[in-house]
């Protein structure tokens, strides 16, 4: 391969210390924030690094530069926010993407969302996190999903008596919910968390 410029190698420096610490690829806004420069000089750079062969474009998605011989990667739909706690919101349209291993999404229909609150810390779910969800499995007891209950999101455990739902927290200070005097919709089964590192 050709060799790089400085500037060419501090990007491609960041990009794989981002890359090694969020599980997915820098936006090209993220980079231009990062060196104070312009997008439009950023584009630049990593036409430079794809032309050389130190990245690949893999679709044209806003996190679609990525290492070449890499494995396989899937892109997944960040689709918002779901609530380990309190529910504030709707699940929202998809606003990004992050890149997961194709050994785990396989082809599962999968969609991404970020976590907020802490009912789910005991299970290792804590605020931040990013998880992803497949809607293509059945969730048996014990499985924790996304559901939507009354329309807004919520991540907990998944207990089922008979023909009633019942959702619990891993937090003991959230009360279960019920199918019996709420609405619950079970949209997906939890498979992968992404967390990002924060020294």
């Amino acid at each position: 391969m050709k060799e790089l410029t400085d500037k060419q190698k501090k990007v491609m420096k960041y990009i794989r210390i981002f890359h090694a610490s969020n599980g997915m690829m820098p936006t090209v806004r993220e980079i231009a924030t990062n060196f104070g420069l312009s997008i439009g000089s950023i584009q630049q750079h990593l036409r430079a690094l794809l032309s050389k062969g130190y990245l690949v474009k893999r679709g044209s998605l806003s996190r679609g530069i990525d290492f070449p011989n890499r494995k396989s990667f899937s892109p997944v739909a960040v689709l918002g926010t779901v609530h380990a706690g309190t529910f504030l919101e709707q699940i929202e349209d998809s606003s990004d993407y992050i890149y997961i291993n194709t050994d785990i999404t396989r082809n599962r229909k999968c969609f991404a969302l970020k976590v907020k609150g802490d009912s789910m810390e005991p299970s290792g779910i804590i605020d931040d996190d990013t998880i992803i969800v497949s809607k293509d499995e059945e969730p048996v007891n014990g499985d924790i999903v996304v559901a939507l209950v009354n329309d807004e999101s919520a991540v907990k455990i998944f207990y089922k008596e008979g023909d009633i739902i019942y959702l619990k927290s891993s937090n003991t200070k959230y009360p279960a919910l019920s199918s019996e005097n709420q609405k619950i919709d079970v949209i997906g089964k939890l498979i992968y968390l992404v967390r990002e590192y924060k020294g």
